[in-house]
């Protein structure tokens, strides 16, 4: 993993289907995850994610992707 990985990014990287054995392409979902926490920090949709990855049921918030 890069230098410092917060532990939010190494849970959601945990929810990852395929796991990498790919250094490259783990480098990539790791930074598109950081990337994607950020923008998600900003509008308190983060935590939202991490409880529909979860909880898995339809009953939880809608979570919009920020571009």
């Amino acid at each position: 993993m890069l230098p410092f990985t917060p532990p939010i990014v190494k849970r959601l990287l945990g929810w990852r289907k395929v796991p990498s054995d790919d250094s490259a392409e783990g480098k990539w979902c790791e930074k598109a995850v950081k990337s994607l926490a950020k923008k998600m920090k900003k509008t308190g949709a983060l935590e939202e994610l991490e409880r529909a990855l979860t909880v898995q049921s339809c009953h939880t918030k809608c979570i919009p992707i920020p571009r």
